[in-house]
């Protein structure tokens, strides 16, 4: 048995609809208090104005939400020179967004590099992400590097290298399940016996590997279950963000709908249940 431990809930509310009022409503009536802001009625995060950004803020406090993080598509861009620059403005918008609705996250990528690349281009990819953690530190904000299934950071070994060297108050971890089992990954064999101490944030999807197939808590190979209950061991607490692409997904997000996120949100509390965990209003 695992004693009960209260974690956080919030979820990319662009899966819902790409209407702010929609994201807001059904984030209230499934009791997910947290929303990770991606894009509102189809603009980009990094896109939105001054304006739009408080529209999001005063929003989610009429609805009793909060922003838990920017969901940022930063340095979802092959390896190459140019793209180092623009992804560090790319960044400085990030944190203006950021600023403007009073969190600290930001959830960022390491760079696509090549497979045969991998080692070759690590030091490269190590200077481009202590340059992007050094400014997160001159803005008082939270870098946290997602495993996607597509960039370098994406495998264990080069994640490992990468947080022993760059993790700190303003470099963390968003640990997503689907993600390790798309790249080929599994969670408790190639992933948790060290990056656990670096997990700022779960992501929450599953998958099937053998069709590529995104799932529902619970119903793929991501070990949900295992992984929380190894979290809970190691006395964790923190965001669990549901990100469910249960209908479609793609290079800059994915998307459920209002039904599909309802069915994701309550397998992923039955998979808490499971796990002794008890989220916070």
């Amino acid at each position: 048995m695992y004693a009960s431990q209260h974690f956080t809930l919030s979820a990319f509310a662009d899966e819902i609809s790409p209407v702010l009022e929609t994201q807001v409503s059904t984030l209230a009536r499934l009791k997910v208090p947290g929303l990770d802001l991606r894009s509102v009625n189809g603009v980009n995060v990094l896109d939105l104005t001054p304006d739009d950004l408080q529209r999001v803020h005063d929003a989610c406090a009429e609805n009793g939400l909060h922003i838990q993080a920017i969901g940022s598509p930063v340095n979802k861009v092959a390896y190459e020179v140019l793209n180092e620059a623009r992804e560090y403005d790319r960044l400085k918008r990030a944190i203006r967004a950021a600023h403007l609705v009073n969190v600290k996250r930001i959830r960022i990528f390491s760079p696509m590099v090549a497979d045969d690349q991998h080692d070759e281009l690590a030091s490269k990819v190590m200077d481009w992400m202590h340059s992007q953690k050094r400014l997160a530190e001159a803005e008082g904000v939270i870098l946290i590097h997602e495993n996607d299934d597509r960039y370098w950071g994406a495998h264990p070994k080069n994640a490992k290298r990468m947080m022993e060297t760059l993790a700190g108050d303003h470099f963390r971890f968003a640990y997503d399940f689907a993600n390790t089992v798309l790249q080929g990954y599994r969670t408790m064999t190639d992933w948790f016996p060290w990056v656990i101490p670096y997990i700022d944030t779960l992501h929450i999807k599953d998958a099937i590997e053998a069709d590529h197939q995104v799932v529902k808590a619970g119903a793929g190979e991501g070990q949900i279950l295992e992984g929380l209950q190894a979290l809970m061991t190691a006395g964790w607490k923190g965001p669990l963000t549901i990100e469910p692409h249960l209908a479609a997904a793609g290079p800059f997000g994915g998307f459920s709908g209002a039904e599909l996120f309802e069915v994701a949100v309550t397998a992923l509390r039955e998979v808490a249940d499971q796990a002794g965990v008890v989220f916070n209003d």
